[in-house]
């Protein structure tokens, strides 16, 4: 056999795929209200930008319990955990599904969102583990999940939604649940911690380039989910509200196409395609704001244009932002992504919040502007301040 064949018989392509089909449940159910914010709003009685803020709520859990719950759970099998998480996002999809209140809904969220962040900070360092020497392709198999979560989980959640309830929708999600323990549960290895020699000594090591990152990647985030959690409103106010899940839909589809190019190329230009990437949602909403100010057909083609280049830009981030921070700190994975998830669910939150500011004026179009600035300034960072430090 030759030796480029080895490496590929070596490659764990199915308890990857499985961890890519749990990543796919999480994102779905994370993301859930980003097609259905109306529907969501009228129901339970409150208003849109109500609705928006549990992004906000969600993202915020997840900062706080992260990095406690990974140093506290580092002594424990990372598979056993891993398994774990699903069970608490499985308890609040059921809350969920049965809630009677906005307070009820935000509780069953909550629960999900206490092991969201372990679940993203095991994700990574799991997949290393895994196939050693392929770190990029491997968190890139993993990240097809939260990509399809785009391109499939989110436009049918917000169909289904639509066409026969929003909570028949998430009882949906949680047969999807079940159904990726089931396969979690015979394919994914058992990992132990490291041992303790090993972790004491990465525990030293947490290169200044870190910093760096953390302030890239939050600007980069915040950005984009001021516009993204209101994807949606855009759309209907540009294009019309029957173009809402289609509009998803091609965000998610784009998406897949960026998250297989990265997955291609990000062992080799992980800080060239991470600029790349900024610099695309500094286009897109350039682009998102044209749309605003025309009408008719023009403005539905140019939106469309818009979440064509916003989702392929936003399906590469996760695959080169985890890249790079494992490669900052290589010798401490677990940290390395445990820093990065709680950065990217703080960006989640602020962006949501300042997103909420911008629709609570009616001023759907100042969501855009959030992220042409932020994207800018992240793009300034990763440039000029990052890339000297990791080349």
């Amino acid at each position: 056999m030759s030796t480029s064949n080895a490496t590929e018989a070596r490659f764990p392509i199915v308890p990857l795929t499985a961890m890519s089909f749990a990543a796919f449940v999480y994102v779905t159910f994370e993301m859930f209200a980003v097609g259905l914010i109306r529907p969501m709003a009228r129901d339970l009685d409150v208003s849109e930008s109500r609705i928006g803020l549990l992004m906000t709520v969600y993202a915020s859990v997840v900062a706080i319990v992260t990095i406690p719950a990974m140093m506290w759970l580092a002594r424990f099998n990372k598979r056993t955990i891993f398994l774990i998480t699903l069970g608490f996002l499985a308890a609040g999809i059921v809350i969920q599904a049965l809630t009677v209140s906005y307070a009820m809904l935000a509780v069953g969220r909550i629960i999900a969102a206490l092991t969201h962040g372990v679940f993203w900070a095991l994700v990574g360092p799991m997949a290393a583990r895994m196939s050693p020497g392929n770190t990029g392709k491997a968190v890139g198999v993993v990240s097809v999940g939260s990509t399809m979560a785009l391109v499939v989980g989110s436009p049918l959640a917000t169909w289904i939604g639509e066409l026969i309830g929003w909570r028949p929708a998430t009882w949906l999600l949680g047969v999807l649940t079940i159904a990726a323990v089931a396969v979690l549960v015979p394919t994914v290895p058992s990992l132990p911690p490291l041992p303790k020699e090993t972790a004491a000594k990465a525990k030293k090591k947490l290169p200044w380039g870190l910093i760096s990152l953390v302030i890239f990647l939050m600007l980069a985030v915040t950005g984009v989910f001021a516009a993204y959690t209101y994807l949606g409103l855009i759309i209907a106010e540009t294009a019309g509200d029957g173009f809402v899940s289609a509009g998803l839909f091609a965000f998610g589809a784009l998406g897949l196409v960026g998250v297989t190019v990265a997955t291609r190329t990000v062992d080799r230009r992980m800080l060239r395609g991470s600029v790349h990437t900024t610099t695309l949602f500094v286009i897109a909403a350039i682009l998102g704001q044209l749309a605003f100010g025309l009408e008719g057909v023009v403005s539905v083609v140019i939106v469309f244009l818009a979440i064509t280049v916003f989702g392929g830009a936003y399906g590469a981030l996760p695959t080169l932002g985890t890249t790079i921070f494992l490669h900052a700190a290589r010798d401490n994975p677990d940290a390395a992504s445990s820093l990065y998830v709680v950065t990217y669910q703080v960006g989640i939150a602020s962006g949501a919040a300042l997103g909420a500011l911008a629709v609570d004026t009616s001023w759907t179009a100042g969501t855009l502007w959030i992220m042409a600035g932020l994207s800018l300034a992240s793009t300034l960072v990763l440039a000029l301040w990052s890339r000297p430090l990791l080349r």
